[in-house]
């Protein structure tokens, strides 16, 4: 049993549809986005005066705080794409580089790097064997359209949702609605898996759903209100495929 698991096994058997976030839960986008990162930073040498490691920290730190921004209507997408370059260069001193230039590289170099996270694929096939499923993300409509049609989601998911066409973001309560009424589904009837504890969980718990946590990075909440955590993707499977055969 591993650091993060629950020793209650959840009491799934009012689930009749499963929605998955779809980056960092079923996309390595983290790992994605460095690895682009990277390929930035070797192409412009303005950049490398600084070590790779802090161009992609600093970044990582900036754009986690827009995307709150942006959640709070507080920037608008464009902003968000141009400030999340703009004030990293600007906290580690490159000058003379456009947004524009480096958003465009960045975005062929991370489409590069797209991946599964470990054993995702097949729980996630394996589960739509069994449940109607589904995706719900915040990301951006025409990039996460792309992953849709790369990784052929939409050959298992029934419903495929993105706040911007919904026009709310994940943890508002009217996006999680929207789904179950997409779904034809009661709250009570539906399964959240997400590996954002404020977005996903909270979100989740607060539209009556059932949640299950994808907690990869050992994160210790103070209060874990989360039916479900996990960090391997056998353990998710294995519990669902229980429940549903009782």
């Amino acid at each position: 049993m591993d650091s993060t698991s629950q020793p209650v096994i959840p009491d799934f058997n009012t689930i009749s549809f499963i929605y998955f976030d779809l980056d960092d839960t079923l996309i390595d986008h983290k790992n994605a986005q460095d690895r682009a990162l990277l390929d930035v930073w070797s192409q412009y040498p303005q950049m490398q005066q600084i070590e790779p490691l802090e161009f992609v920290t600093e970044y990582g730190a900036t754009n986690h705080r827009l995307w709150e921004a942006y959640r709070n209507s507080e920037v608008t997408q464009r902003e968000l794409r141009r400030l999340r370059f703009e004030d990293t260069f600007q906290r580690l001193g490159i000058s003379s580089v456009d947004w524009r230039e480096i958003d465009k590289v960045y975005m062929d170099c991370y489409s590069r790097h797209w991946d599964w996270i470990p054993d995702a694929r097949k729980a996630f096939v394996r589960i739509s064997e069994q449940y109607p499923v589904g995706i719900m993300t915040n990301g951006f409509t025409v990039i996460q359209k792309k992953k849709f049609e790369y990784f052929s989601l939409n050959r298992y998911a029934h419903h495929l949702i993105i706040s911007e066409e919904a026009g709310h973001l994940k943890p508002d309560t009217r996006i999680f609605n929207f789904a179950a009424e997409q779904a034809g589904c009661k709250p009570g009837e539906l399964l959240y898996v997400g590996d954002s504890y404020s977005s996903d969980v909270t979100g989740g718990i607060n539209s009556g759903w059932k949640t299950a946590w994808y907690n990869r990075s050992g994160m210790q909440p103070e209060l874990n209100l989360a039916h479900f955590t996990f960090s391997e993707y056998h353990r998710l499977l294995g519990v669902l495929q229980n429940t549903n055969t009782t």
